[in-house]
């Protein structure tokens, strides 16, 4: 045991753990039909309490947060029955922040970077950066953030499917493109079972590989949940 204890220390003596996630707090934006996040202090050492806590009301996707396939497809896994390691592996990040409003981005885009870095593999988690996560800002100011996101293709979402990715994901509200009139890449994604994470922050402080961790709540039948996720970038690979 103590080997495999001195192992891990050794990994992360020499990395950085970048933050992934957007704070979870009030005023964040979220989706028009969605529950809006709200924590109200319910007990206060202020208030003569012994102790201080909140309650906490939000849609199960608020801020950075796992899709499950349930969310799009009846009768699929919710996110109590997504393995606990699918988000737990090789990081694979794909910088398409040159697409403009609305725009979709092809498969061969990817293919061209499968080329000029590394293949993609299975189980690999994939994250697109769309230059969203610039305009990311609180009530009243989250305008910009909540309109004309660009996204996938649809055969770039076939493209991944069929390279049986682990997860994809997006630092906009969806992986779909904002104006697109239906989810394709979530119907194509969700439907393989592969689960989709949207509202990534500080992806464009990651290099094209690291090493990614996420873990979601375990929500009885679930259509998703916030996502903790962090990336481990070697110091030599830090931009």
């Amino acid at each position: 045991m103590r080997s495999y204890i001195d192992k891990l220390k050794n990994i992360f003596s020499n990395t950085e753990i970048i933050d992934l996630t957007l704070t979870l707090e009030n005023g964040m934006p979220a989706w028009p039909t969605q529950a809006r996040y709200s924590s109200v202090v319910y007990e206060s050492y202020d208030q003569g309490d012994t102790a201080l806590h909140s309650m906490i009301i939000f849609s199960e996707h608020t801020g950075t947060h796992i899709d499950a396939p349930r969310h799009f497809v009846k009768g699929a896994a919710g996110i109590d029955q997504v393995p606990p390691d699918t988000v737990i592996g090789r990081l694979i990040f794909i910088d398409a922040s040159h697409l403009k409003s609305n725009e979709v981005l092809p498969s061969s885009f990817i293919k061209a970077f499968e080329e000029k870095n590394v293949p993609l593999e299975k189980k690999d988690i994939v994250l697109f950066r769309f230059g969203w996560d610039e305009k990311y800002a609180l009530q009243p100011y989250s305008k910009d953030f909540l309109k004309d996101w660009p996204g996938l293709s649809e055969e770039a979402g076939r493209y991944l499917v069929s390279k049986e990715v682990a997860a994809v994901g997006t630092d906009a509200m969806s992986l779909d493109a904002y104006n697109v009139e239906v989810n394709v890449c979530h119907n194509l994604l969700l439907g393989a079972g592969i689960p989709i994470i949207e509202n990534v922050t500080n992806l464009k402080k990651l290099p094209p590989v690291s090493f990614a961790i996420g873990l979601p709540n375990k929500f009885k039948n679930g259509s998703g949940s916030p996502l903790r996720l962090i990336a481990i970038v070697e110091n030599s690979e830090m931009r």
